[in-house]
């Protein structure tokens, strides 16, 4: 039981991952001017939110 115990906790402990959060990465916008920049945040918002309605 021991063993058994041992080895089950040793390999959750292992394969449970780290507790910090986790941050989304994303590429850089290579934009020529900051309206453009702009309308491209709010364009990959809105696409990003219809997803997200889709998905529930």
């Amino acid at each position: 039981m021991g063993v058994l115990g041992a080895l089950f906790g040793g390999t959750y402990l292992a394969t449970r991952g780290s507790g910090a959060q986790k941050q989304s990465i994303t590429p850089p916008i290579q934009a020529s001017s900051q309206d453009e920049e702009t309308f491209i945040q709010d364009f990959l918002k809105s696409v990003n939110g219809e997803q997200k309605k889709a998905d529930h």
